[in-house]
């Protein structure tokens, strides 16, 4: 097939119409073959059975009379026909009565059809024609003729009848062929001839010569011709456009590069390569490797394997790496390509490098700035924990210093002086003791005065007792406080995932002496079978008791009506765990609602405007979010904080080390 279509047009016209005539010849002779060898079949089969009735209707009297010489003269005359290559007559009892050639025995007899039939077997026909006198069976004929052989015979005839046919078709076909196709090929001819020299010169001012106008072939010249034309001021106008389009790349903030996808030497550079760079496009198209050996030596791998990778992929991309100046300067490029594919292969990357490096030392200075910035919330939302800490420590201190004081003062008029008097007294009636105590009137008095000092004695001890539990509970409670900060600092960074119950118990116990001491009722309402939250925990005690604070700050000008913080912990979504801090303090103004979480806006007068920026942050940061409302002033506020449970694949998340609790 490949060879066909490399052959000349002229060659090909000629193989096309011998295909054609000798396909359609060849499907004419085999009809014709197929009718003649059916007509042949039937006539062949005709002619036998009118041979068989001819013979079993003259052998009648033979078989009648039982005239053995006259049925074998009647068979023996079928020797004129070289077809017939047995015939034998039998009584109908079934002997054998006359034949003519081979004489057929009982087994092939067998071979034979009923009487009247016929039927080809191993290149035979057999009849087997009844011998019938006044409508009585008198004998049987059986005839075997040869029909392989006379079959064999017509098929050699019509074997050279076709050949004769066809090489006088093929003969006349391709005189006709070639004296007729040359009024076609040969302005197909001279067409491509044109087209060659236009393609091998790019000369579009040569024409084609028009040989006829009223054809196809004509008005094919003559579009050909109209084409070049077409081309030849196109191509005028094409060489000003590609000028201009040079003149554009080479004006673009970038350099514009075409280059191979499998080993990156570069066919195409524009200007700003020397200007960004510092070396000329002749360096870049000269040298096959001279983008790998400029990259910077800690991204050169890493830039080589990701520009393979979107070779491979075919797909438009961008990465960013570094490339070593001529003037030993480090630039930052920001490559952007597109891949060409044909038949599923890259042939081609096109793209452009941009010079970001000012763009790269903008962004640290701007990440370091933002760092500081987070550094100063985070450390004014630690101050805040701090000083939340610090504040529940010294309530506690308070009731530390109460009880001391009490414990003091009780000592101080406690009866053991007096136990000491009576005690001297005792002492001094030394060997008159009975004497003392039955006689002398402070004697009798001293033993009642003796249980009476007892009975106060026990009494101090229980509310010394008392008071020494107290402090003892009270130390316990800051030496609580201050092991919960201390283990919320150690996990500072790492997320756990833990029950959002858990958490928020950790963060009231902090400020229940503050909720106590402020006379605020904290109601609790949380859900059951609450799934874990994946937190910082540093950063929840932040958020939470800031929130805790606020809510407090806000309640301390209530005074008509009963300070009331609610807890509420619930599912707010599918993946998403909600806390809401609840208070029915001085509320939020519709004006404020909206600024609450900016950082340096607060309402207080000692306040920072840290608080809630920072924890809105930490609250991103951890996956989730924070939010206020309030019906206006004197109503109240609700804040509600939101976090990721475990299943949720928190994807603004920092980077963090991450465990399971």
């Amino acid at each position: 097939m490949k060879r066909f279509r490399n052959l000349p047009i002229r060659r090909k016209m000629l193989v096309m119409t011998l295909l054609i005539c000798g396909t359609v010849l060849c499907v004419a002779i085999a009809a014709l073959f197929v009718f003649q060898v059916l007509n042949f079949r039937s006539n062949f089969q005709r002619d036998a059975a009118t041979l068989a009735a001819i013979i079993a209707n003259n052998s009648t009297a033979a078989m009648a009379f039982k005239d053995e010489t006259a049925a074998t003269e009647m068979v023996s005359s079928l020797q004129a026909r070289p077809t017939v290559l047995s015939a034998s007559l039998a009584l109908p009892d079934g002997f054998l009565f006359a034949h003519f050639g081979k004489a057929e025995n009982a087994r092939s007899l067998m071979q034979f059809p009923p009487v009247g039939e016929h039927r080809f077997s191993d290149g035979h026909l057999l009849l087997t024609q009844p011998v019938v006198l006044k409508n009585e069976r008198v004998g049987t004929l059986y005839l075997r003729t040869d029909y392989q052989r006379t079959f064999l015979e017509l098929l050699g005839f019509y074997g050279q009848v076709i050949a004769g046919v066809m090489v006088v078709s093929i003969g006349l076909a391709m005189f006709l062929s070639s004296r007729l196709g040359r009024t076609i090929t040969g302005p197909v001819l001279q067409l491509a001839q044109t087209a060659k020299i236009v393609g091998e010169k790019k000369d579009y001012s040569v024409r084609a010569v028009v040989s006829s106008r009223g054809d196809e072939l004509g008005g094919l010249a003559e579009s050909f011709n109209e084409m070049l034309g077409r081309i030849e001021s196109q191509d005028a106008a094409l060489s000003l456009s590609q000028q201009k389009m040079e003149a554009l790349i080479h004006s673009i903030d970038g350099v514009v590069w075409e280059r191979t996808p499998d080993t990156f030497r570069f066919t195409f550079i524009s200007r700003q390569s020397e200007k960004i760079l510092g070396y000329t496009p002749q360096a870049w198209l000269n040298q096959p490797n001279f983008w790998e050996e400029k990259l910077h030596p800690q991204d050169a791998a890493k830039a080589t394997e990701t520009g393979h990778n979107m070779a491979t992929r075919g797909e438009p991309y961008s990465f960013e790496y570094r490339m070593v100046a001529a003037d030993g300067r480090t630039v930052w490029i920001r490559e952007s390509g597109t891949v060409l594919v044909e038949k599923g292969c890259p042939v081609a990357m096109r793209g452009i490098f941009h010079d970001i490096t000012q763009h790269k030392l903008d962004a640290e200075q701007l990440d370091k700035l933002n760092r500081q910035l987070i550094d100063t919330s985070r450390n004014a939302g630690m101050a805040d924990v701090a000083t939340g800490v610090l504040h529940n420590v010294g309530n506690v201190l308070n009731s530390v210093s109460v009880s001391a004081t009490l414990v003091g003062e009780r000592l101080r008029r406690s009866k053991v002086a007096n136990l000491r008097r009576a005690t001297a007294m005792l002492r001094e009636q030394n060997g008159h003791l009975a004497e003392f105590l039955t006689s002398d009137p402070k004697g009798k008095l001293l033993p009642e005065y003796l249980g009476s000092v007892a009975d106060q004695l026990a009494a101090e001890q229980t509310e010394l007792v008392t008071e020494v539990d107290s402090m003892g509970e009270h130390i316990e409670h800051i030496k609580e406080i201050v092991a919960m900060q201390q283990n919320y600092a150690k996990v500072s960074g790492l997320y756990e995932n833990l029950p959002p119950t858990e958490l928020v118990e950790d963060a009231l116990r902090l400020n229940l002496t503050a909720f106590e001491r402020h006379r605020i009722e904290l109601v609790r309402e949380f859900a059951d079978n609450l799934p874990k939250v994946s937190v910082d925990r540093h950063k929840f005690l932040q958020v939470f008791i800031n929130l805790l604070r606020n809510a407090k700050h806000a309640m301390e000008e209530v005074t008509e009506r009963p300070r009331r913080m609610v807890i509420r912990v619930a599912l707010a979504s599918p993946g998403r765990v909600k806390i809401v801090v609840s208070d029915n303090g001085i509320g939020i103004p519709p004006e404020n609602l909206n600024k609450v979480f900016n950082h340096g806006f607060t309402t207080k007068k000692d306040g920072h405007g840290f608080g809630l920026h920072s924890g809105a942050n930490a609250a991103k940061e951890m996956g989730g979010s924070l939010s206020a409302r309030s019906d206006g002033p004197g109503k109240g506020a609700e804040f509600t904080l939101e976090l990721p449970t475990t299943a949720t694949d928190s994807k603004h998340r920092h980077p963090e080390t991450q465990a399971t609790a």
